[in-house]
């Protein structure tokens, strides 16, 4: 009897041992492909990588993922050539759509984009980009596959053969080099990105960030991954994550110090009523 006892205590043992190391699923390994550079700094873009990394955090082993540098025009193909690709800070928008699948809640928010110039005192505060090649003859440059919201894609798309467009990781930096050696006129950038870009540079003190008329003026950042099994396990593991409300207050004190007083106001109060919380106005 004694041994009797003794093989079923060692089977109850080995069951529940091999019971654990069963409910121990692998994690899922995303490729999170970025033409950006993560830096010690706080621009919108380092504010949304370090909440992918939250992200990662909450979602405690059930995820791992690698950061893979590339272009812009690479990244979205990435999505196609690999099915375990995610892209993060992404603008929706449908032809993005037909390409990715992208998650409902947004990891970051932008404000309008601006038509920045250096030394030019006599435009006017706000302009079309109609107005901006046409009436006002200037140069005017941006970053080919990156989306500024619907109403300026639309356009750019129709009269890009009017615009400088430059491609890369580093596009946005050329541009604004290209600015200050007045190559180009005026570039489409947010004005908190050119300012951390250059706040140490004098010569941003001569720029005017001029509105652009029918430009959205909040764009949400999302992420989209490969239209694949693992792409869609990803973006239910990202919106499950997304709708704790420990993690949303993360989302929206990430935006806080970012963009000025007044950009920073419209921001939170758009991402809390995605997330569907209670705005005080």
């Amino acid at each position: 009897m004694p041994h009797f006892f003794c093989y079923v205590l060692l089977f109850f043992i080995a069951s529940t041992h091999m019971a654990n190391a069963a409910s121990k699923v692998a994690p899922l390994h995303i490729q999170l492909v970025t033409d950006f550079a993560p830096q010690l700094d706080d621009t919108p873009q380092n504010a949304a990588t370090k909440l992918m990394l939250d992200i990662e955090k909450a979602l405690d082993g059930q995820l791992s993922l690698a950061f893979v540098p590339a272009s812009r025009l690479r990244e979205w193909k990435q999505l196609h050539t690999s099915p375990d690709v995610c892209l993060y800070r992404k603008v929706k928008n449908a032809a993005r759509e037909e390409n990715a699948i992208f998650n409902q809640y947004p990891i970051m928010a932008f404000p309008a984009n601006r038509l920045i110039t250096l030394n030019k005192p006599h435009l006017p505060k706000q302009m079309s980009l109609a107005d901006a090649i046409g009436k006002y003859r200037l140069k005017v440059g941006f970053t080919s596959g990156r989306s500024y919201g619907e109403e300026i894609d639309n356009y750019l798309s129709v009269n890009s053969g009017s615009f400088i467009a430059l491609a890369g990781t580093t596009s946005a930096a050329r541009l604004s080099r290209m600015l200050f050696e007045k190559k180009i006129d005026a570039i489409i950038e947010f004005t908190a990105v050119f300012f951390s870009r250059h706040n140490k540079d004098p010569r941003i003190n001569d720029a005017q960030y001029i509105e652009i008329k029918n430009a959205s003026n909040t764009l949400f950042g999302y992420i989209a991954c490969s239209k694949s099994p693992q792409g869609k396990q990803a973006i239910k593991l990202f919106d499950n994550v997304l709708q704790q409300e420990n993690i949303q207050r993360q989302v929206i004190s990430a935006h806080i110090n970012i963009f000025d007083s007044a950009e920073e106001r419209r921001l939170i109060s758009a991402l809390k009523r995605a997330y569907q919380v209670p705005v005080k106005e």
